[in-house]
C-alpha cells in the first residue's frame, strides 16, 4: 500500500474526517467481497497506523450517526505548517 497514494485522498480537516471503508472507495480498491475488504482494511489500516506514528495522520473515534451505531476511527491530514 503506498503512503503517498493514501494521503492523496484524505482530507485537510477534522471535520472532514474518512472512515477506512470511505477511503478505501476513494482510493478505488476492490471490496465488493468480504474477503477482498478484509485484505484491503488490513493494508489500509497498517499504512495509516504508520503515518499515523510520523505524525502525518491523525485519528479520532467516532460513532456513526447514520444506520448502525458502530465505532469507526475516522482520519485526516495533518498540516505540518502549523
Amino acid at each position: 500500500m503506498n503512503q503517498e497514494a493514501v494521503l492523496a485522498v484524505l482530507p485537510d480537516s477534522k471535520d472532514d474526517a474518512k472512515s477506512l471503508k470511505e477511503i478505501a472507495n476513494e482510493m478505488g480498491l476492490d471490496i465488493t467481497a468480504y474477503v477482498d475488504w478484509i485484505r484491503a482494511e488490513r493494508r489500509l489500516s497498517s499504512s495509516l497506523r504508520a503515518l499515523a506514528r510520523w505524525g502525518l495522520v491523525a485519528l479520532e473515534r467516532r460513532q456513526r450517526d447514520d444506520g448502525h451505531k458502530f465505532w469507526c476511527n475516522a482520519y485526516w491530514k495533518i498540516d505540518l505548517a502549523k
